[in-house]
């Protein structure tokens, strides 16, 4: 799997060989279609092994009290996140475009935010109406707001934690979204590769979330960034253009 400087580094050399693009093409297509018959074969085993198991407990609710299986259950369950995770990311520069209200996409956003175990007054959205209509995937843009609102739901202290989401026109053509929060901040030494391929500094985490949203955004010709510092906070910057040709 390509790093992030691999795949720039691969692009640039395609613009200065041209001949090579079709090649370069077909073997990122073959992967792709490797990596979606895998996750493929080996989900259907993990599905049957967690159907037998749920049997299992059905049928012998004394099994809860076995030492592992509590541990047994979530393993499983943590497996089949990570396919899931897998399958995202080897999908997530592959557009569904139409034309969508970002404002009612963030408006549905905070919502189910705000619902999700979290205060009402944490997370605010900022926004005006003169926002143009997007040309984009709205189910994929969704997926990248929705899991940067996690990750600083995560990052805040629950008591005083505070989660901003601002959009604005940031030039005729673009707009500019903006997620802040107060939270722990992402250490230095970790700045540098946490858009990287199953990179992760979370106990439960799958390393993909952050690759997948920076694909997704390079999937729409728009660019993500970040500025963050220990204890004081972090801001995820995006910018995506209003109106595209996306190629896939």
């Amino acid at each position: 799997m390509l790093k992030n400087n691999e795949r720039q580094q691969l692009e640039k050399f395609i613009e200065t060989n041209p001949e090579l693009s079709d090649i370069v093409s077909k073997v990122l297509e073959s992967y792709k279609f490797n990596m979606s018959k895998f996750s493929h074969e080996l989900r259907n085993p993990i599905t049957l092994i967690n159907s037998s198991l749920q049997l299992i407990e059905s049928q012998h609710p004394e099994v809860k009290t076995f030492k592992f299986w509590n541990e047994t259950m979530a393993d499983i369950q943590y497996v089949r996140y990570l396919l899931d995770e897998l399958s995202a990311y080897n999908q997530s520069d592959t557009m569904n475009m139409s034309e969508f209200n970002i404002n009612e996409l963030m408006d549905t956003i905070c919502s189910s935010i705000r619902n999700d175990n979290c205060g009402l007054s944490t997370v605010t959205c900022t926004y005006n109406n003169s926002l143009p209509m997007i040309i984009g995937d709205a189910v994929k843009l969704r997926q990248v707001i929705t899991n940067l609102l996690k990750n600083a739901k995560d990052a805040i202290n629950p008591e005083n934690g505070l989660i901003h989401v601002h959009i604005k026109n940031e030039d005729l053509d673009h707009i500019l979204i903006t997620i802040t929060d107060n939270g722990c901040g992402i250490p230095l030494e970790y700045q540098s590769t946490i858009f990287e391929p199953f990179v992760t500094y979370k106990s439960n985490g799958s390393g993909l979330g952050l690759s997948i949203c920076k694909n997704i955004i390079e999937a729409h010709q728009g660019t993500i960034h970040f500025d963050s510092q220990v204890n004081k906070g972090t801001t995820f910057y995006i910018t995506i253009p209003t109106s595209q040709t996306v190629y896939t």
